[in-house]
């Protein structure tokens, strides 16, 4: 056994006796700021949301590049968390944005804000005919007057399909038909009307059918959905007929941005851990992976693109994209597709600050079918990976932040850790024994057992006392590594993934209806037992909830963010640049540009909190 793994129990012990004869320390105060990184467009701003736990005294000190409030050379912030980059792009392009509590000045949470052109920028630009798709796009008259103010919303053009000979463009029915509001005829431009100042481009397709979204469901009894999907038939010669999309090719004309490509024609059923890419309005082309299936979400609308009246949607057998980068607001309608195949997986319609939610593409397609059995086919070509993006800011950042352990839960956790050491070391497999945090339940205390090898799921109870287990396998850390560390991510089998599911279909609506923190169910990867499938939980961050370790013998890996939404969050909004423009939904900031264009930040009118 290595020096880091000796005796872990009794070092672990030796923490919590202070020279004073055993007295318990004082909780251990921590921050976490969200989100962890950003890109912005020079000009533009973000709320920052700092959590400060273990203390009454919440209050933070802002910084940008350890500046309280920062400077006009990187950019300002206040002390509400309002930051705003500067008029120029800074040297080096990166900043930190760092949170220091107030009641311990030595405890403090970063994040890093990449300032330039985002990512969709070509995303989001007026093309020449026939258009490539994974654009910025939507209905025409989706705007709304009152009085003098204007605001109008869009999202993106996803794909190309065609049924019964004729070509659509598929996206979904909050970005097409006006979430169940739109006639078929009205048409659909390309870029849509928050690229455009609300002034409607050239239409490229007119609407032709939508699925229609179940409204009037509130967020205790939504009404179940299918899928959120429409689509609009082309204008002749306004549309690349080979289902071209920006940035899904494998060759590079332009450094760093990828050329576009059909997908491939062939759906492939989602995966858990499967590598995934999209391009989309904003956030352009981005990959990530998926981190839950056959996952019950429940997701918020409105009916009109000012606000109108908010309805609840649940959905069942959804795809869950780990990843705050993955997609941004203007990215609802995009096609998801395999990043190693180019194979079509899903639709996106919406998602929260940490990560995606998408339709699976074969249940869309099914709904979308015709009178006479027509089913629409997605228009690509063969199969070729995705050329994902490596530039800073592209990569998905982590779905949670650490949250410190609390003294009582280490001091709990080493107890039954000393309890039950003695039987689990007289496993031939297990090397040591020690406390730490579950990476299943952040802010949980786990007993940590070092096995050699990875052994089959189940060898090992989930919990010990209501303590979570978590195996770490010595044959996967490399050398040096600091014990504990994850590992590379282990696939799970087929029969271990349909055993959760069975427990999940089981337990989904009473976990949902039974109490309001849930907002989704899964199936996923457990983190504290590799190989073995998780039952998904999605908890808002903002309630107390805690999580049982088991539920019919399945592990339960809790997710805390924000809620689902379509609106507010995938379909952008926006107002002319000629009229003030306030907080988003999800909490971000539009500051318009002198020539009253979109960014990737720039979703909404109002704070709803």
């Amino acid at each position: 056994m290595s020096r880091g793994l000796c005796v872990a129990t009794v070092c672990a012990a030796l923490l919590l006796v202070g020279c004073g004869g055993g007295s318990t320390p004082p909780p251990v105060i921590g921050v976490s700021v969200s989100p962890s990184a950003v890109t912005l467009a020079p000009g533009s701003s973000q709320v920052f949301k700092a959590t400060v736990i273990n203390t009454t005294n919440t209050t933070v000190t802002w910084q940008v590049n350890n500046v309280n409030g920062g400077s006009s050379k990187v950019g300002t912030i206040s002390t509400f968390g309002v930051y705003v980059a500067p008029a120029t792009e800074p040297t080096p392009p990166t900043v930190n944005v760092k949170a220091i509590s107030q009641a311990d000045p030595s405890k403090s949470a970063s994040a890093l804000v990449t300032i330039g052109q985002p990512a969709g920028a070509a995303n989001q630009q007026m093309q020449s005919l026939p258009i490539k798709l994974g654009t910025s796009g939507g209905n025409s008259l989706d705007l709304t007057r009152s009085g003098t103010t204007i605001t109008c919303c869009s999202g993106t053009l996803g794909s190309l399909v065609e049924r019964a000979g004729i070509f659509y463009i598929l996206s979904n029915n909050h970005v097409l038909a006006r979430s169940d509001q739109g006639k078929a005829g009205e048409p659909v431009a390309q870029p849509g009307l928050v690229d455009t100042n609300c002034t409607p481009a050239t239409p490229v397709a007119n609407l032709t059918e939508f699925v229609q979204l179940p409204e009037g469901g509130t967020s205790t009894a939504p009404k179940t959905g299918t899928v959120d999907a429409a689509i609009a038939q082309i204008v002749s010669g306004a549309v690349d007929t080979s289902g071209s999309i920006l940035e899904l090719g494998a060759a590079s004309s332009t450094p760093n941005v990828p050329d576009p490509a059909p997908p491939a024609s062939t759906p492939i059923a989602p995966l858990i851990g499967m590598g995934v890419a999209k391009a989309g309005r904003s956030s352009g082309l981005t990959c990530s992976s998926i981190s839950s299936i056959n996952t019950a979400v429940d997701i918020s609308y409105t009916t009109s693109c000012s606000g109108g009246t908010t309805f609840y949607v649940q959905y069942n057998n959804q795809i869950v994209i780990s990843g705050a980068s993955f997609s941004a607001a203007g990215d609802s309608g995009s096609l998801v597709v395999n990043s190693k195949t180019a194979q079509p997986v899903g639709l996106l319609y919406g998602g929260d600050s940490t990560s995606t939610v998408a339709n699976p593409i074969g249940e869309v397609l099914g709904a979308l079918t015709d009178s006479k059995g027509n089913v629409p086919a997605i228009v690509g070509g063969g199969l070729h990976a995705i050329v994902c993006p490596t530039i800073a800011g592209a990569a998905p950042a982590a779905e949670q932040t650490t949250v410190a352990l609390s003294a009582a839960e280490v001091a709990h956790a080493t107890e039954v850790s000393n309890r039950y050491a003695t039987r689990l070391m007289a496993h031939p497999e297990v090397a040591g024994i020690a406390v730490d945090r579950s990476e299943d339940a952040p802010g949980s205390a786990a007993v940590l057992i070092y096995v050699k090898s990875l052994p089959q799921p189940g060898t090992f109870p989930a919990q010990l006392d209501g303590v979570r287990t978590r195996v770490v396998a010595l044959s996967g850390m490399q050398s040096g590594a600091t014990p504990g560390a994850a590992g590379p991510a282990i696939s799970v089998s087929e029969a271990e993934v349909a055993r959760v599911a069975s427990v999940k279909e089981n337990q989904a609506e009473q976990l949902m209806r039974g109490n309001a923190a849930i907002f989704g169910v899964g199936v996923g990867a457990s983190k504290d037992s590799p190989g073995e499938a998780a039952l998904v939980l999605f908890v808002d961050r903002d309630m107390s909830y805690t999580a049982p370790a088991v539920l019919d013998g399945a592990r339960t890996q809790v997710v805390r963010t924000d809620r689902f939404r379509a609106w507010g969050w995938n379909e952008h909004e926006r107002q002319p640049a000629c009229h003030a423009v306030s907080f988003a939904k999800d909490k971000q900031m539009l500051a318009p540009s002198s020539a009253g264009r979109g960014n990737a930040l720039d979703p909404a009118r109002h704070l709803m909190e």
